[in-house]
């Protein structure tokens, strides 16, 4: 009995777990127009994309945000690819070695309110000339921001780094690309263990520079030039699980109205 007692406990809990994770908000650029756009709207959900960073005086010259959609072939979304390029204009060119840690890229704001177990992943996208070093932080408030430490890449886990030591660097985990110009696709951080994160309505994320001064180099280890280059975002998903796939009260009744039932049946069988 205690066995066929298990097998009807499992055969009801099933549809109650196993909960699969779902959107939240995801910007993939692709079904917008090339052309100049300094806060693209997402492709699902609701949410606000903002550039960080792009307007200012460093380096001798004026910068002002300049950012728009470009066809960018080699994204997560394959040959088709459009992307969000960040960068100044007139006659800066935006980014600069000058710049504090995590006060240049871009941040992504959504409600996470009926989720939990938040993740995040993108696609960033380098020219030869970008700063090589980013972070994704991560804020539950909408003003205080967190590096993420489980951030991940699993193309080359080498690309993720932990600093220590250095002032000029970020303290925590970064990416760090050596590849040159390229697509990096499916950086990840599973924010799972964020409690705060989950049911939020003022989540939101930044994938921003993780170096300045000496250490803000290209790919190949040379200074920034902070005349040129420029960093792509694409695929930015913020995912989670609904927070009604947990069981419902009407279901853990239905399941103990069946037992009860079943356990009545037997004993009557029993007499």
């Amino acid at each position: 009995m205690k066995m066929k007692v298990l097998s009807l406990a499992i055969l009801f809990a099933a549809p109650l777990s196993g909960a699969q994770a779902d959107t939240i908000t995801d910007w993939n650029f692709d079904s917008m127009a090339i052309a100049a756009n300094n806060s693209p709207a997402p492709s699902t959900g609701t949410g606000v994309a903002t550039a960080l960073g792009m307007t200012n005086s460093y380096n001798g010259t004026t910068s002002v945000n300049s950012d728009d959609i470009i066809a960018t072939a080699g994204a997560s979304t394959g040959s088709a690819s459009n992307a969000w390029r960040v960068r100044g204009a007139s006659p800066g060119n935006g980014w600069s070695s000058q710049a504090p840690i995590g006060s240049q890229g871009a941040e992504f704001d959504t409600s996470t309110v009926g989720y939990k177990n938040i993740s995040v992943s993108f696609d960033l996208y380098f020219t030869t000339q970008a700063p090589a070093k980013f972070e994704l932080e991560y804020t539950t408030d909408g003003t205080n921001w967190i590096n993420a430490s489980t951030l991940s890449y699993a193309a080359d886990s080498a690309y993720i780094m932990t600093n220590t030591s250095s002032a000029n660097t970020v303290t925590g985990t970064y990416f760090d690309q050596t590849g040159g110009q390229n697509w990096y696709n499916g950086i990840s951080a599973d924010l799972s263990g964020v409690i705060l994160a989950n049911n939020d309505a003022n989540f939101g994320i930044r994938i921003v520079n993780a170096a300045t001064g000496a250490d803000d180099v290209a790919y190949n280890g040379t200074a920034y030039n902070n005349s040129s280059g420029n960093v792509r975002f694409d695929n930015v998903v913020i995912s989670g699980t609904a927070v009604s796939a947990v069981p419902v009260p009407g279901a853990v009744w239905l399941f103990g109205s069946a037992l009860a039932g079943f356990v009545g049946f037997k004993r009557r069988k029993s007499a």
